[in-house]
């Protein structure tokens, strides 16, 4: 599957875990690019560049600090407080008076299958579909606001609790850090 920059080699990802590990890379953070995969088939260079990426990205993280590539503490610092700091995000990134009060409650214990029909994205796949991840969300609060629940009750996808628009305000903005 074609995106960028492209991690091909194992050569890649160990670099890309080295840098994180020594501060050069500080951040992790996702687009979404939810491209067919009738266009991520057209071959090189013609091919759609990108994937579906933000509904895995926590878990996939959690599952490397479950198997002891790092620590839950690095990915709250690499996912979110140095996010927030690194794009000057306003009021994103901490748990403090006088923030936004955006939290995520995972169950670290909580291993699911991912499949296609769960996925959020309009494009239907997944590029982690087949894969066992540990660590899901259960429950996104955004402003104070619950906004997304997983329970036995809604299943493997879970559902939003407010329609969109519903919680948080426009992000504001400092120049890039």
């Amino acid at each position: 599957l074609k995106m960028n920059p492209p991690i091909r080699y194992q050569k890649d990802k160990e670099i890309l875990w080295k840098r994180l590990h020594d501060g050069t890379v500080n951040c992790i953070a996702t687009d979404h690019a939810p491209h067919t995969l009738e266009n991520k088939a057209k071959g090189f260079p013609h091919a759609y560049s990108g994937m579906p990426g933000v509904e895995t990205s926590l878990p996939v993280m959690l599952t490397h600090a479950a198997n002891g590539e790092c620590t839950i503490e690095q990915v709250v610092q690499w996912m979110s407080s140095n996010v927030a700091e690194c794009y000057g995000m306003i009021g994103k990134g901490k748990l403090e008076e006088g923030y936004d009060g955006d939290i995520v409650l995972v169950d670290l214990k909580k291993e699911l299958l991912v499949e296609d029909k769960n996925a959020w994205s309009t494009v239907g796949w997944n590029p982690f579909a087949g894969k066992t991840l540990v660590g899901w969300p259960i429950l996104t609060v955004v402003a104070g606001i619950p906004v997304f629940e997983r329970n036995d009750s809604t299943g493997p996808k879970g559902r939003c609790i407010v329609e969109p628009g519903q919680a948080g305000s426009p992000l504001v903005m400092t120049p890039w850090n």
